[in-house]
């Protein structure tokens, strides 16, 4: 009975944690590439316009735009295809490939997660010793019992910090839609929309997705670099010196556009995206603000815990006689389990993983191309 109920905790949870091995971070090359350079052709644009591609071609010398930067970069790291950037055709061929199990057996020594537990794994394989060295056992069905509440609690994880990566995602691809349709607007509207209004929009655009990315990471006054290179001084020092910055930014776009004389369709449609714009970064601060309930997660971790202190006990009853019997069945039901909470802790943050860089590029390149380079 004993190890039909280990079995079955293996069969539930091992499948769950093969799919969420993908999201540990790489910090490989991304598909997105930097916008092109123009500095050298602005002469060919209105001054206003040139003004604002000069000013947006600065940033990118800016730390916080660099993708090997501490912003840049994902907090969790694989050398793996991971969700941590834009894939691309060459991306998906290598995770599909036919070889993907031998690619993912070979590279298990390179494992974040196996790097990040070896400290723990150590510590239960020595208690492992302790207990095989005394000979205590507990009769089987005594560990058996707790497996199926055990594995209830594993799912609930892996269910719940899912749910919230793809919330995340979706939220920055509502942004990067928003973004898009305000800046196609604007951009077809004719003489309705002069060439400062659309530079000034485009300023407030980029400078408003790269304030999001720097509070998505927890980045501080990151983006106050960017803003003060695209808005005058007085604005920016108004932007900085706020509390949520992003929202100051959609503020001044509501003021900018709001007056326009445009058609019925065409304002309806600015004014619902700044509002989708807004939505999209309130379900952003909800996710940053409150996590999954910290209590439950301390007693799931209780629980793992004992159910992992009380596993060598059932194992020698069960028949594992030797040592090295033992420590191989338990070090790799503690690396299955114990990597599933760690999958959960990486992922419960989804923008700690998310490529918010690889994202803020994309807005900035479409807006750019869209208000900038139409002429």
């Amino acid at each position: 009975m004993f190890w039909r109920g280990l079995g079955g905790l293996y069969f539930i949870i091992s499948p769950a944690h093969c799919w969420l091995s993908t999201y540990p971070t790489a910090r490989k090359s991304t598909v997105v590439r930097r916008p092109f350079s123009v500095t050298a052709t602005t002469e060919t644009y209105p001054e206003t316009i040139s003004e604002a591609i000069s000013a947006i071609e600065s940033i990118w010398k800016l730390p916080t735009t660099q993708s090997n930067s501490p912003g840049g970069c994902p907090r969790f790291t694989s050398k793996e295809p991971s969700i941590t950037v834009l894939w691309g055709r060459e991306t998906w061929d290598r995770y599909q490939s036919r070889k993907r199990h031998w690619l993912s057996i070979i590279g298990f020594p390179q494992s974040s997660i196996l790097r990040g537990l070896l400290p723990v794994l150590a510590a239960y394989a020595i208690w492992a010793c302790v207990v095989w060295q005394r000979k205590w056992t507990l009769t089987s069905n005594s560990v058996t019992y707790l497996t199926s509440p055990l594995a209830l609690m594993l799912a609930f994880r892996v269910n719940s910090v899912s749910t919230r990566l793809h919330e995340g995602r979706k939220l920055w691809g509502a942004l990067i839609c928003s973004a898009r349709i305000i800046a196609s607007v604007l951009a077809v509207c004719g003489e309705a929309v002069s060439k400062e209004t659309r530079a000034r929009c485009c300023r407030l655009l980029v400078a408003f997705t790269w304030s999001v990315k720097a509070r998505t990471r927890f980045e501080g006054d990151s983006a106050d670099l960017i803003v003060t290179a695209l808005l005058n001084q007085e604005e920016a020092s108004r932007v900085n010196a706020a509390s949520v910055p992003p929202l100051v930014l959609l503020s001044l776009l509501r003021k900018e556009t709001i007056s326009l004389e445009l058609s019925s369709a065409a304002a309806r449609s600015v004014q619902d995206s700044l509002s989708e714009l807004t939505k999209a970064f309130g379900g952003m601060e909800r996710l940053m603000s409150t996590p999954l309930s910290p209590t439950y997660m301390r007693h799931m971790s209780r629980g793992l815990f004992i159910w992992l202190t009380m596993l060598p006990f059932g194992l020698i009853s069960a028949g594992c006689t030797t040592l090295p019997k033992l420590l191989v069945v338990f070090t790799v039901t503690a690396y299955i389990l114990l990597g599933i909470d760690e999958i959960g802790v990486q992922v419960e943050q989804p923008f700690d993983i998310l490529p918010v860089r690889d994202l803020a590029v994309v807005v900035t390149r479409d807006v750019q191309n869209e208000l900038l380079f139409g002429f």
